[in-house]
């Protein structure tokens, strides 16, 4: 009961605070934003950011106050790092104006009526089978870019992340290319395989899931340019040969158009003999 008052109060606050709302946006960079803005000053600093990308991705559960130390400042003496903590907990409510911008004590969580983020949209509008809303709001890798200094366990926490949000929107446009080429629709498949492709360019099984949505859509010459790029690809970036089921795959294509010129050939040699 206490879980679903909570949530309702969030919710009113949500409604309320729409056109102030902090948005903390984490793929392809990591910033903080009020309306549509990136924030300038304390609250930019790296480690404070950092700070956010951690909270945001701990979600309802939070992180205590101990590990957030052992990933932001694991060479600082304890009591210096707790008290660079707190600090940096007081300047982000300072800077964002909010005093309810995390809750707990020792186990530190973001305010989701205050502060949310693109991580956050995501991950909810997966949830919910929205995933053309939420592959919109991937605009590349999480934290792409973003390093800290004297700080690996917090990069390897990035790493992880990333390759796993990277999964998820991966698998996403999967579904919403089966999706389009199960109604029909070949056109709008190519675009999300083209999508992945972008994403994944040396995943084999996304060039031929390409390539055979352009040879549905009856664009076989361009399925077979993007066999040829990929083959480039992989010769250039691995070292390694043509991926053997792209190379099946092109030939299939290959003697279907042979086969096909040959046929739409016949009748009119045939015409051409009679007397």
């Amino acid at each position: 009961m206490g879980r679903a008052i909570t949530r309702r109060s969030v919710a009113r606050q949500l409604s309320i605070n729409r056109h102030n709302l902090l948005r903390l946006k984490t793929f392809g960079g990591l910033a903080i934003h009020r309306d549509g803005a990136p924030l300038a000053g304390a609250a930019a600093q790296r480690r404070r950011l950092a700070l956010l990308a951690l909270l945001d991705g701990a979600g309802d559960r939070g992180l205590t106050r101990e590990k957030l130390l052992g990933l932001l400042w694991p060479e600082a003496e304890p009591e210096k790092a707790r008290r660079v903590l707190a600090q940096s907990l007081y300047a982000l409510r300072r800077e964002l104006g909010s005093e309810d911008l995390f809750l707990g004590t020792n186990e530190v969580r973001i305010n989701p009526a205050v502060l949310r983020s693109d991580r956050t949209e995501f991950a909810d509008a997966l949830a919910a089978g929205r995933l053309e809303e939420a592959v919109a709001v991937y605009e590349g890798p999480y934290l792409d870019g973003f390093y800290l200094n004297e700080a690996p366990e917090f990069e390897r926490w990035v790493e992880t992340e990333r390759a796993v949000l990277a999964h998820d929107y991966a698998g996403a446009l999967e579904r919403l290319a089966e999706r389009a080429s199960a109604a029909g629709d070949f056109r709008g498949a190519v675009g999300w395989w083209r999508r992945l492709a972008a994403a994944d360019p040396l995943n084999s099984r996304v060039a031929v899931g390409l390539m055979r949505a352009l040879a549905n859509a009856g664009d076989r010459p361009a399925a077979l340019q993007h066999a040829r790029v990929f083959e480039t690809l992989l010769r250039e970036e691995l070292d390694v040969p043509p991926d053997p089921e792209v190379v099946r795959l092109a030939g299939e294509l290959r003697r279907e158009d042979t086969t096909r010129a040959s046929t739409a050939d016949r009748p009119r040699s045939s015409a051409l003999a009679e007397p």
